[in-house]
């Protein structure tokens, strides 16, 4: 026995096409009903019932009922985030239709990678903030301006440092191959513009919508211009 990590059995579990599509749609961070797993799988209620029973004795997601409903999600950011970085290596699944093409262009747009800001949008929103100062250069420390250019979105530095989570962390962008970032500081972000109705999420997917407010709070508080964008563009 080499008494190292059995890496084969996370594989293993991820290696099913049933239950990798299961994990993406869960992606989003919220809870998901076995029915919709199923039914966005194209799966029995019985199979999936089977795929969701070796994902939550694997560790990779949690279970809590809603009445009778079964609402399933990812168990931990370090799930969501390895996930994402597989999604990096991983070769792009073959599109077949314009509706599918349509939906990967959206879901590059914005989406959201557990409970941070993902593809097009989470890229421009990490930049903005090191222009802002809000983070160092490097996107590994809070910058000189974090705190009042945060407040200005209700975002507390003195809570963000003192929680038991990392403030900052980084992720591998697997659309953009550049780095958004994720952590406490991540999530706060998205946290404020859900709130605030500056994305809304699009129902049966983590994709994100940016709303005409949104597009205008960003520029507003980032000097963030997603028309400006060359890959929010190309992503069009």
């Amino acid at each position: 026995m080499s008494g190292d990590t059995d890496l084969a059995a996370v594989g293993a579990l991820v290696g099913d096409r049933v239950r990798a599509a299961f994990l993406l749609r869960m992606l989003g961070g919220g809870p998901v009903g076995a029915s919709d797993l199923a039914s966005g799988a194209g799966v029995s209620a019985s199979l999936a019932s089977a795929h969701l029973r070796r994902l939550l004795d694997g560790g990779l997601v949690t279970v809590e009922r809603e009445g009778r409903r079964r609402l399933y999600r990812i168990a931990s950011v370090e799930v969501a985030e390895m996930l994402e970085a597989m999604q990096a290596l991983a070769p792009a699944t073959p599109v077949t239709s314009l509706r599918g093409a349509n939906g990967r262009r959206r879901l590059r747009r914005a989406r959201l990678c557990y409970d941070h800001l993902a593809g097009v949008l989470g890229v421009a929103v990490t930049e903005g903030l090191v222009d802002r100062a809000v983070l160092g250069p490097d996107r590994l420390a809070l910058g000189a301006r974090a705190e009042p250019v945060l407040a200005e979105v209700g975002i507390e530095v003195a809570w963000l440092v003192a929680a038991p989570r990392p403030a900052l962390r980084e992720c591998t962008d697997w659309t953009e191959r550049r780095p958004h970032v994720s952590g406490g500081l991540g999530a706060a972000v998205a946290t404020a513009f859900l709130d605030r109705r500056w994305v809304v999420p699009r129902p049966g997917s983590r994709g994100l919508d940016v709303t005409v407010d949104g597009a205008a709070g960003l520029e507003g508080w980032l000097g963030v211009r997603l028309l400006e964008q060359p890959a929010w563009r190309d992503s069009a």
